[in-house]
């Protein structure tokens, strides 16, 4: 289906046809269509996020940091927590026909990720923060229907008066839903370790949960059915609901004071406490002092 079908079904704006007795009319609307799309859900580690960065000019502990400069942690660090993360931008790279299957394009994106790193000693007390950033990089590709010679011209964004139209791109437009949360940060060290394990860390690791639907789709004509516009209904007044009364209808938080034994914690009979993963203090790459290898 092209951007306009200009076939025997089109339908014409000219005006509404009543259609039953019940008011539901024939309406020509022009819709963002859906040709194709995809669930992205990716858990992604340093491989394929690289070691923290620098968002912007900084100072951490007595190191200066320029934009893209990777973080070293403070001396006297301990730990390292992520915080704040958000999703600055979506890129799209690319949009290309691919090469092999007719009315299909291959899409590059790129996911920009800004967050805040904050150190800490061994005595947990905050010592300095920074603001991080990774990207990540995906291909995929898309259904978006054979090619159109139609040409798309609206002053919808360009304003009104002479001169002041749009011309859209003629392929499909490419549409993105995304969220990230953070998952870990840990300090990256080097691979030859000390036998006591006292190595200094060189950069952060940060495990970041990507979801993302991408959709490929065209602006077209669709005749459908209508009952006229949607009036919203009046607000109702929420303002004077008793913090006693809300606080008295709460369940009562059991596992708080009383956590599950196994059986019942196996069994996920408690949802209130997370399942945990043992940890193994090895690297694969034959560390033995429970450090990441640089």
């Amino acid at each position: 289906m092209s951007a306009f079908d200009l076939g025997t079904n089109s339908c014409t704006c000219s005006g509404n046809v009543s259609n039953s007795s019940k008011g539901v009319k024939e309406e020509c609307l022009i819709a963002f269509k859906v040709y194709d799309f995809f669930r992205l859900q990716e858990c992604l580690t340093a491989e394929d996020l690289g070691f923290a960065r620098a968002l912007e000019t900084s100072v951490l502990g007595n190191t200066a940091y320029e934009a893209g400069d990777i973080i070293a942690p403070p001396e006297d660090a301990n730990s390292v927590t992520i915080e704040d993360l958000d999703i600055q931008s979506v890129n799209i790279l690319s949009k290309k026909k691919n090469t092999f299957r007719n009315g299909y394009y291959d899409v590059t994106l790129q996911f920009v990720f800004v967050y805040t790193l904050t150190f800490s000693e061994a005595g947990g007390c905050p010592i300095g923060s920074i603001v991080a950033t990774n990207t990540f990089t995906t291909k995929l590709t898309l259904f978006g229907s054979i090619d159109t010679d139609v040409n798309l011209s609206t002053d919808l964004f360009g304003g009104s008066g002479c001169g002041n139209s749009v011309t859209l791109d003629a392929n499909p437009f490419i549409w993105v839903e995304s969220k990230a949360i953070a998952l870990a940060a840990d300090f990256v060290y080097p691979c030859q370790c000390p036998a006591d394990g006292d190595a200094s860390p060189t950069a952060v690791r940060v495990t970041i949960g990507l979801f993302a639907i991408i959709k490929l789709f065209r602006i077209v004509n669709l005749l459908v059915e209508s009952k006229g516009f949607c009036i919203p209904e009046e607000i109702s007044d929420i303002s004077s609901i008793d913090p006693c009364e809300f606080f008295d209808n709460l369940d009562f938080p059991m596992d708080s004071f009383a956590p599950p034994q196994k059986p019942e914690f196996v069994a996920g009979i408690s949802s209130n406490i997370p399942a945990t993963k043992p940890s193994n203090d090895n690297d694969s790459c034959g560390c033995k002092c429970g450090c990441g290898c640089g």
